[in-house]
């Protein structure tokens, strides 16, 4: 059975969105998706404009929709027409994980916001999985999934700094398509996502004294380094063992972030390598956000 939020978490999870973007510009929501004229860019909804009747309206045409039995194809088409039809994506911002991360860590008179930097959502339709997502599930994410926890400083489970969990690509991928790898013909390009990172890095500077991005995988690291100032030409592995805990400056919308880029926790073993947890044991000290957890194969 799924746990929901209930309608008070709902609205404390729209603030802190809106908080932390009260507007979302013409370049923002292009990246977001939010006219909806990429094929797949349904995980997002203007969270300025959605309500919980609208939230609740789609989580329950989701579970009637997971009930039939679809054909991965055919139950894709249902879910997007379905949000199509109720004015909202399958979180009630950005993505889920992001959506509970405000829940547990936001509040206003926080001034240093940490941003979690994953490559991509899973496709719309998993093969094998019963339940499609929904804006109002709360039970899928980090604080409930141990093998990522390692992967996230101790800072955002204390709350002592905001944590906003963002995908470079924001998109779900197309039903049935793989759960990892780098992007193919989707619709948006990762100059484009880079882009779109920007104006997320804009807008957050503008609310948050200190902003830092930590990014998990290959994928993104290739994508990154192109704004990374004196990039080391090594793959993500290579720089870690070489530079343990050196922390990047990504050079995004005329600002200098602070960049740590760690192997993604998704892949077993990554967490299990001393020289991969000695980079990030050093780089999340380094960024003043405490040692990380114990790695997990759960």
């Amino acid at each position: 059975m799924d746990v929901l939020y209930e309608r008070g978490e709902v609205e404390r999870i729209l603030t802190a969105y809106k908080d932390i973007f009260p507007s979302i510009g013409t370049s923002l929501s292009k990246y977001w998706g939010l006219s909806r004229e990429r094929p797949w860019s349904y995980v997002t909804t203007d969270f300025h404009r959605a309500t919980y009747e609208q939230l609740k309206l789609l989580h329950d045409r989701t579970r009637a929709i997971d009930a039939m039995g679809l054909p991965t194809n055919e139950k894709g088409v249902a879910l997007r027409d379905a949000s199509a039809a109720c004015g909202v994506g399958f979180s009630m911002g950005i993505c889920p994980w992001t959506d509970h991360l405000l829940l547990k860590t936001y509040s206003p008179e926080k001034k240093s916001l940490t941003i979690l930097l994953g490559h991509d959502w899973y496709p719309i339709v998993v093969e094998n999985r019963e339940r499609s997502d929904s804006p109002l599930r709360n039970g899928d994410a980090l604080h409930y999934t141990p093998k990522y926890m390692p992967a996230a400083p101790p800072a955002i489970f204390d709350g002592s700094t905001v944590g906003l969990f963002l995908n470079l690509y924001p998109d779900y991928r197309p039903p049935g398509d793989g759960k990892c790898g780098a992007l193919h013909t989707y619709g948006i390009t990762y100059k484009e996502c880079l882009d779109g990172l920007d104006e997320v890095v804009e807008a957050t500077s503008a609310r948050f004294q200190t902003v830092r991005v930590i990014s998990w995988g290959a994928n993104v690291w290739t994508a990154m380094r192109a704004r990374v100032r004196n990039a080391p030409p090594l793959t993500l592995m290579g720089y870690a063992k070489g530079r343990p805990g050196e922390i990047l400056t990504f050079e995004s919308a005329g600002k200098e972030i602070e960049y740590l880029p760690i192997a993604h926790p998704s892949h077993p073993g990554n967490f299990h390598q001393a020289a991969h947890l000695s980079h990030v044991s050093l780089g999340f000290e380094a960024m003043g956000l405490g040692l990380p957890e114990k790695s997990t194969t759960n």
